[in-house]
Parts: structure tokens; C-alpha cells; sequence
């Protein structure tokens, strides 16, 4: 007996089991449906959601169990074919949650804190670690320099909004969603200083409190300039779109998609378009790992850059708007190990005396 088909915003349509008391699933529905969904964070995560969600209910249907279940023993050993697949822990935390979700909103319960579930996922994470094992390439500004020269002229609208989708990504740290959502009203020119982008909603603002970040220009290199870069993709946005700067005006997107003539369309670009702009500059500039590169790439870049010039913690969260400080050390570490390190001091010492010898 097939089971009721509940549909919902964040996986799709769940097919509930076929004993699952439908009353009380919509019950549930009506007041959660509404709550997963904004707590996807964006389309990214419900795309994630989505792919874990559907590869739990078919290997589900494989072994003749129900994905809605609420079944520790069946999350349990479907970790355990994951971790045998090589995954990753967190790729394992995505699905755990995705799983999760599901339950909620069909109104199940699902204990994710079941005894036997936990002494197994302790266990991956001791025998695998928490590592990422496939990082994300740093788009460091030596390498950033290399990727814009391989786009086209700065007085083209793709080469205009390919530098400016680059060098804002990059210097406001944005995550690829943040930096598609950006609003025409959302950057602002500062006199003598440099770009102000207001981020209106992000992964650790999901409530939309709204963050402000600030890019300094670079006058001397105008090729790598973000306030140039910004002009100069405005200046084919507002001829395009006959933009008379009123407050309507504000709320259209800065970045879109464009026509094969050239012409700026009037259709938001995808947050995928970043990652293939950022993949396929890397490869075209020849640099070493090109695979790696992606739209984290200009996040990380940006977050690495500032440690090897000195920021300290507090600076680079600032710019980068990380919640955990753990997260945000990960791009100073490597160059905080070299920083008043004991060793400089022991060879120096060690060479002293024997300067003074000769």
C-alpha cells in the first residue's frame, strides 16, 4: 500500500508510510513546513538537502526499508555505507540532517541521539577525522591577478562583470550566494576610500539583520581594482536596463545573466555561474590545481591573503562575517606557525657567536 505524498519546499515530495497516521503528518506540516524551509539558508543548502535526501531513500528502497522509518538502526548503517564510500564526515553531516529534516516535516520523530547511532558515528569520525578531504583552492591576489587577465577586455559588459563579480567576491569575502543576491543599492562608492556592500542576508545571518563590509580601492593597479571594476560593470548596467537611479532601482540585481550580444538581461545570475566563472578562469590561467578552484575559492583567497599580510583573528572575521573562531583561524594557521616561531631564534643564536669570531 503506497503511502501518502506530502510535498514540501526543502526535499521535495516525501512519501510517507503507508501505517503513518496522515492526520497528524499534516498537522505537523502546517506548523513546521514553513520553518525547515527558511532554515535551508538558501538555494544552495536545499540543493544539498535535496541530493542527500534522495540518495538515503534510494538506498532505502534497495534494501526493502522505509526512508521514513524513523529508524536509527537504518541511519546507522547508512552512515556506515557512506563512510565505506569515502566520504567525508561533513559530507556525512550534511545527510544526517537532510534525513532529519524529512522526518520533521512529515511529523515523525527520529532520535539521531540513539545510543547505538552515536557509538557509530564517533567511530567514523575517529577512523576518517574531520577534515575536509577535497578543499577548496585560495584565489590569493597573485593568482586573482592571473584569473582576471584571462577574461575578456574591462570595456566589455562580460569582461566589466566578470572583473567586478571577481575582485567583489573576493574582497568582501562573499560566499557565491551572497555575492549573486547583491542588490544594485547594495554597493555603494565611498569617496576616497574605496566600495561599502551591504549583505543583506547570509549563512550566519539568516535572519536578514543585515552586514556591512568595506573594500578599499587600488588606484595604482587599476587592472585590479574593485572600485573600477564596479564602475565600470554599472556603467553597462544602467545603459542597459535605462537605470534612472530611483529607490525601484536599488532592489534590481547588480549581477545578471547576458544575451549573446552582450546586452545585460534583466534575470538574476546564478550563484553556479560564480563557480564556473571561478573554474574556468583558473584553468585558462594555467595555474597548478585549476580543479580545486571553485566559488569558495575567492572567500578563501581573501581570508588566507589577510593572514599572511598580519590581520589578526578579529580583523579577518570582520571581513569575513565567520561565527566560529576555530573556522576563521583555519586561514591564519599557516601563516600564524611562522610568526615569532622558536626555531628563527635558535639558529640566530646559534650563528651569532660565530659571526663574532671571525
Amino acid at each position: 500500500m503506497t503511502g501518502r505524498i506530502l510535498a514540501t519546499s526543502l526535499l521535495g515530495d516525501l512519501t510517507l508510510p503507508a501505517d503513518a497516521d496522515p492526520a497528524l503528518a499534516l498537522q505537523a506540516l502546517s506548523g513546521r513546513a514553513a520553518v525547515y524551509a527558511t532554515r535551508a539558508r538558501g538555494e544552495g543548502t536545499r540543493r544539498a538537502y535535496r541530493s542527500a535526501w534522495r540518495a538515503y531513500a534510494a538506498w532505502c528502497t534497495g534494501l526493502g526499508r522505509e526512508p521514513l522509518g524513523a529508524d536509527p538502526d537504518t541511519v546507522a548503517m547508512y552512515a556506515v555505507r557512506l563512510a565505506d564510500d569515502g566520504r567525508s564526515v561533513a559530507t556525512l553531516r550534511v545527510h544526517l540532517a537532510a534525513i532529519q529534516a524529512a522526518h520533521r516535516l512529515a511529523g515523525l520523530a527520529l532520535d539521531l541521539g540513539d545510543a547505538r547511532l552515536r557509538m557509530v558515528l564517533e567511530g567514523i569520525t575517529r577512523s576518517t577525522g574531520t577534515r575536509p578531504r577535497r578543499q577548496a583552492a585560495a584565489a590569493t591576489p597573485d593568482l586573482l591577478r592571473k584569473m582576471l587577465a584571462t577574461r575578456p577586455a574591462a570595456d566589455t559588459p562580460l569582461g566589466a562583470r566578470d572583473r567586478a563579480l571577481l575582485l567583489i567576491g573576493f574582497g568582501a569575502a562573499l560566499r557565491r550566494a551572497e555575492l549573486v543576491g547583491l542588490a544594485l543599492g547594495d554597493v555603494l562608492a565611498v569617496a576616497g576610500k574605496g566600495l561599502q556592500v551591504s549583505i543583506r542576508r547570509s549563512k550566519t545571518d539568516p535572519h536578514g539583520a543585515g552586514q556591512l563590509v568595506a573594500i578599499w580601492a587600488n588606484p595604482a593597479e587599476p587592472s585590479c581594482c574593485p572600485l573600477a571594476a564596479w564602475q565600470a560593470w554599472m556603467g553597462f548596467r544602467r545603459d542597459a536596463a535605462d537605470l534612472c537611479g530611483g529607490a525601484a532601482d536599488a532592489e534590481l540585481p547588480l549581477f545578471v545573466g547576458l544575451s549573446k550580444a552582450g546586452r545585460p538581461s534583466a534575470a538574476q545570475l546564478s550563484d553556479k555561474a560564480v563557480w564556473r566563472l571561478v573554474r574556468v578562469a583558473a584553468q585558462e590561467a594555467g595555474l597548478e590545481g585549476w580543479e580545486r578552484f571553485s566559488g569558495h575559492s575567492l572567500r578563501a583567497g581573501l581570508a588566507t591573503a589577510a593572514g599572511e599580510a598580519g590581520a589578526d583573528l578579529a580583523q579577518v572575521m570582520r571581513q569575513t562575517r565567520h561565527r566560529s573562531a576555530e573556522v576563521a583561524m583555519g586561514y591564519l594557521r599557516p601563516a600564524e606557525i611562522w610568526r615569532q616561531n622558536p626555531t628563527r631564534r635558535i639558529w640566530a643564536a646559534e650563528v651569532e657567536p660565530e659571526s663574532h669570531d671571525r
